[in-house]
């Protein structure tokens, strides 16, 4: 565990299925997975090759590598579109029925109420981020919802770190990104953002402290308090 020297906070940015909301309880990743393989087929692909590939790799980089094996240039730019269009519809789908875990409304709250800025960063399509914010009356909360499709680098890149911080106008070494995945972690430590991982979604304790964690916590109902015993200790 690493514990920093606290800072004043100016924002906070989250990861989004997993750590906010529930979304991948409603998604139909077997029809998605379904259409895929049968892209893959029309590309001579087979299948079996992302299972092979996907190691410690997360879903889109091991989509990412098997095009690149192979396909040319042009046709893993359209199958990258068509697989952007086939995740998009399942969690477009998912987003009527998905709401905030445990915690997730009282730490916006206490953001609310601390003026922290608040922006979102997820391997998830923005459009269903969005469609849930605005179900859910949130959507004014968010500065910022840097997703999946953005032209950005996936995560463990700190490319999405670095746009949703920039989009809120808040420096990365005053704000605090909060993720359940060893890639959310990484992502953000990368762009020079004080992680904070949340257990419940795809990262162990071990995992989401060996991506460079400064606490990981048992899910957001422990993040007001560890905010106040945070600001309690910086100085003016």
């Amino acid at each position: 565990m690493r514990v920093p020297e606290p800072r004043r906070l100016g924002a906070l940015i989250f990861d989004f299925d997993h750590t906010l909301a529930d979304l991948g309880r409603w998604v139909d990743w077997r029809s998605a997975r379904q259409e895929i393989e049968r892209l893959f087929a029309r590309l001579g692909i087979d299948a079996a090759a992302l299972a092979r590939r996907r190691g410690d790799l997360t879903p889109m980089a091991a989509l990412e590598a098997v095009l690149a094996d192979h396909c040319s240039p042009a046709e893993a730019a359209a199958a990258r579109a068509e697989i952007h269009r086939i995740l998009e519809g399942v969690e477009c789908a998912g987003a009527p029925a998905t709401s905030l875990l445990v915690g997730a409304a009282e730490t916006l709250a206490c953001a609310r109420r601390a003026g922290l800025a608040l922006a979102i960063v997820s391997a998830n399509a923005e459009t269903a981020i969005h469609a849930v914010l605005e179900r859910l009356g949130l959507a004014d909360d968010f500065g910022a919802v840097v997703g999946r499709g953005a032209g950005l680098p996936m995560k463990p890149a700190p490319d999405m770190y670095a746009e949703a911080a920039r989009r809120i106008a808040t420096d990365p070494a005053a704000a605090l990104a909060v993720g359940d995945s060893p890639s959310d972690v990484a992502g953000a430590v990368a762009a020079g953002i004080e992680a904070i991982g949340v257990l419940g979604g795809e990262g162990s304790e071990e995992r989401l402290f060996g991506a460079g964690a400064s606490w990981v916590l048992a899910d957001l109902r422990a993040l007001p308090p560890l905010l106040a015993f945070w600001a309690s200790h910086v100085s003016d």
